[in-house]
C-alpha cells in the first residue's frame, strides 16, 4: 500500500464520517477503513490497528475475526480493563448487526 493510497483512504474516511456525507461517501469510507485496518493487521501494527478498528466500527463496517483478534490481543497488552470491556462490547454489537 503506497503512501498516496493511505492518504486518499484517510481522506475518504474523513469525508464519510462527516454529517453531510452521502451514502456513496459512507460506503467508500467503509471500504477505505477496512483496507487500512487490514494493512495494519498484516503489518502487525499495534496502536495504529486499534485506531483503524475504531474508524471501521464508527462506519459500521463488516470487520473480520482476524482483525478483531489482532486488535484484542494488542489491547490486552496495553489497554485498561475498561477499554478492553468497551472493545468486547463493540465486537458484540458489530456481530449482532452483521447477523441482521
Amino acid at each position: 500500500m503506497t503512501r498516496t493510497h493511505i492518504r486518499l483512504s484517510k481522506k475518504a474516511i474523513h469525508a464519510g464520517t462527516a454529517k453531510q456525507a452521502s451514502p456513496a461517501e459512507v460506503n467508500t469510507a467503509r471500504t477505505a477503513a477496512l483496507s487500512l485496518l487490514h494493512h495494519s493487521v498484516q503489518h502487525r501494527h499495534k496502536q495504529l490497528a486499534l485506531i483503524r478498528l475504531l474508524n471501521a466500527v464508527q462506519l459500521s463496517a463488516d470487520i473480520d475475526a482476524v482483525s478483531w483478534d489482532h486488535c484484542l490481543t494488542v489491547a490486552k497488552a496495553s489497554a485498561s480493563l475498561r477499554e478492553l470491556q468497551l472493545l468486547y462490547a463493540m465486537r458484540g454489537q458489530c456481530a449482532s448487526r452483521q447477523a441482521l
